[in-house]
């Protein structure tokens, strides 16, 4: 069993130094590791009804001509939508604003992300009372093998 993991893991190191590769490639000049980042990478998450994406922004410089490279690109971010909570679990929700209790619905499904060991889901609520719309995020910490859905 170890036998058939040592492909596997050879693999992955081949993966992230052919990344690496070709982060600090530059496309003007030519040079082979002659870039790197500079700033901290941005990310910025888009949400709606039917989908939600993260998508993370790098600037790469090459020490030799000067050029400023922007990537964009997911980075095996776990971005995708969960499912909404059953009515029974919104019933003890009282509203943050009009102080209403059992007034809250989940009205969009949650946007879920994992970086790392780390999950984050974000819940969309709506007062049926008095219209006010609230944003909850929770973050827990998850073995590797686990994704959302």
């Amino acid at each position: 069993m170890v036998a058939s993991l040592i492909p596997l893991i050879i693999s992955l190191c081949m993966q992230k130094v052919l990344e690496y590769h070709k982060d600090t490639f530059c496309e003007k000049c030519g040079n082979k590791l002659a870039c790197e980042e500079v700033g901290e990478p941005v990310m910025k998450e888009t949400s709606n009804f039917s989908g939600y994406t993260l998508t993370v922004t790098r600037h790469w410089k090459c020490r030799y001509c000067g050029n400023v490279d922007t990537r964009e690109g997911p980075e095996n971010i776990f971005a995708d939508k969960g499912e909404m909570l059953p009515a029974v679990y919104l019933k003890g929700i009282e509203c943050s604003k009009c102080s209403g209790l059992s007034t809250v619905v989940e009205f969009k499904k949650p946007d879920i992300k994992e970086i790392g060991n780390k999950r984050t889901t974000r819940r969309y609520y709506k007062c049926t009372l008095c219209g006010y719309e609230d944003i909850n995020e929770s973050e827990e910490t998850i073995s590797r093998s686990t994704h959302a859905g």
